[in-house]
């Protein structure tokens, strides 16, 4: 920050004013004007100075001589607000310093805190341009040190950063996606399906593709884990519900195996077939990687009594994993021919 001279002249003697603005300004009072308070305005122009010698050096000490400044003015009155507004004016952008050189510094709890008090600053003093720039920074750190608890395991101090980046940053899809996955580890699906959604929304407006792909991923595959327990459980209802919400963020072969294996386990074989046939579209075409959906839909039209379809279908069912099981169905059960 460059540094310019004020000249304060009095009746009875001059000081100068450093101003950290650049722009050079004349006060001239009367010996009327300076009366009983001169000397405490003389120590508002001294804690003023002073600042301006610290400001590029010890940025904290600087804040605090305006800070004592500004008080100082306040006590003064009327005759002492142009010195007032002239240190107010200095404050957001000397504790963005400080927050910088935290940041540099690697405490970026004090740098947080340091942007907070400048970002507070600049709106109650009208400094919009340094209120943005501490607003981005708050929004990325904020962010930053969610990463970081979520990485270490710190699943709900992680929400509560990533809250906080969202207050100061509420664009970043990463963010969002961010703390979906955080709700995942708390298996919160509710929440975890909010933040995920408002993830999906921003990056489609911004053309982030990569993020989108990921949230919707990211929705896909826990669903999908929450479906295979709902099917263990011998709950098929509750799954085909996690199966069908999955498959507003995308189709693909996976969702519509686990939806066979949930309408089967319903006994609704019709249901199960349909699903089949639109994971067997999605699938891998390799025998082996098919050869699970097969096996659903043998079980399935056996049920149904078509011996025919269901001989047909174990026959593409015996590869890799299942052939053994398709083959004693084939063999032993249907007797296909």
């Amino acid at each position: 920050m460059n540094l310019n001279h004020i000249n304060l002249l009095t009746k009875s003697r001059k000081m100068k004013i450093k101003l950290i603005s650049g722009v050079t300004l004349l006060f001239v009072f009367s010996l009327a004007t300076i009366s009983l308070n001169a000397q405490t305005l003389d120590d508002v122009v001294s804690k003023y100075n002073a600042a301006a010698e610290f400001v590029n050096s010890d940025a904290i000490k600087a804040a605090g001589l305006l800070e004592e400044a500004v008080d100082l003015a306040n006590k003064v009155g009327a005759e002492a607000d142009e010195l007032r507004i002239m240190a107010e004016s200095q404050l957001p952008a000397v504790y963005f310093k400080i927050a910088g050189q935290h940041q540099k510094d690697g405490d970026i709890d004090a740098a947080i805190e340091a942007f907070r008090k400048s970002f507070d600053l600049g709106l109650e003093y009208n400094d919009p341009h340094t209120v943005s720039r501490s607003q981005a920074n708050l929004g990325r750190l904020y962010l930053m040190q969610g990463n970081n608890a979520y990485r270490g395991g710190e699943n709900e101090k992680a929400i509560e950063y990533l809250k906080n980046s969202v207050n100061f940053d509420p664009e970043n899809a990463k963010t969002f996606l961010l703390m979906g996955l955080a709700y995942r580890k708390l298996e919160n699906l509710e929440e975890m399906t909010t933040a995920m959604d408002q993830s999906i929304v921003l990056a489609q407006n911004a053309d982030d593709n990569q993020t989108k792909a990921t949230a919707e991923k990211s929705m896909r595959d826990y669903l999908a884990v929450r479906a295979n327990k709902s099917i263990q459980a011998n709950k098929g209802a509750e799954a085909v519900e996690f199966m069908q919400l999955a498959l507003k963020y995308g189709e693909e072969a996976q969702t519509y195996f686990l939806l066979t294996l949930a309408y089967n386990n319903l006994k609704q074989w019709d249901n199960a077939l349909e699903a089949a046939e639109k994971a067997l579209v999605l699938e891998n075409d390799t025998p082996t990687d098919k050869a699970k959906i097969y096996f659903e839909m043998g079980n399935a039209y056996r049920e149904k009594g078509n011996t025919a379809e269901a001989c047909k279908a174990f026959k593409n069912a015996a590869h890799g994993n299942y052939a053994e099981s398709a083959n004693y169905q084939i063999q032993h059960v249907l007797k296909c021919q």
